[in-house]
């Protein structure tokens, strides 16, 4: 599948806890040539959520109908609840697009993309230790629910490999801006093979 208007597709997956989402947010707020894919959802919405900002939130049966009519690029179950990027996020943006979802997505989108489109993040917490107290501080889970996301969490980690970076978020503002120079540069190496290969058409004639 190719991208349209030669976007970027930038990648970030963590496991729970590792501070995705709100770096993503974070991103979204200092970049301006850049949009987030917003996922839909069967999970309930949480406080201060805004439903179409944050996700799209829907029952499963909505979302199952949606899936079947091929409106997902990439869906992936996490704790019995189902999420989903649409393709026409990133028919309708003329943006490059940021995805926040998990490895799971990552390894779909790499399957249905030119991986030369894509640029992709893995973000790690310090320690297990710092995700656990992370997990604690949200005040969303029990310690079962708790104990659970952290297990998942060991399991989630093993794909960093699968990623081109991988960043451990120690301090939020600063993984954002190493994020920042890592997009800035890599969208700078796009623009400059955009305009060597018109350069070279002139060039060197067939």
């Amino acid at each position: 599948m190719s991208i349209e208007n030669k976007k970027i597709i930038f990648i970030i997956s963590s496991p729970s806890g590792a501070g995705k989402t709100t770096i993503c947010k974070k991103l979204i707020k200092k970049l301006n040539n850049i949009d987030l894919s917003v996922s839909y959802t069967t999970r309930s919405k949480r406080k201060n959520e805004i439903n179409g900002k944050d996700y799209y939130f829907v029952n499963k049966e909505k979302f199952n109908q949606l899936n079947k009519n091929n409106f997902f690029i990439e869906t992936a179950k996490v704790f019995n609840n189902f999420y989903g990027s649409p393709l026409n996020n990133i028919n309708k943006s003329k943006n490059n697009i940021l995805f926040d979802i998990d490895w799971q997505g990552a390894k779909k989108l790499r399957k249905k993309f030119d991986n030369n489109r894509i640029i992709d993040f893995f973000i790690l917490p310090p320690s297990i230790k710092e995700l656990k107290n992370r997990l604690i501080k949200r005040g969303r889970d029990n310690n079962k629910e708790i104990n659970l996301r952290l297990s998942l969490a060991l399991d989630e980690m093993v794909h960093y490999k699968d990623y081109k970076y991988i960043l451990i978020n120690e301090n939020i503002n600063k993984t954002v801006n190493q994020l920042i120079k890592i997009i800035d540069y890599s969208l700078l190496i796009e623009s400059n093979k955009i305009l060597l290969q018109k350069k070279l058409k002139n060039l060197v004639k067939p």
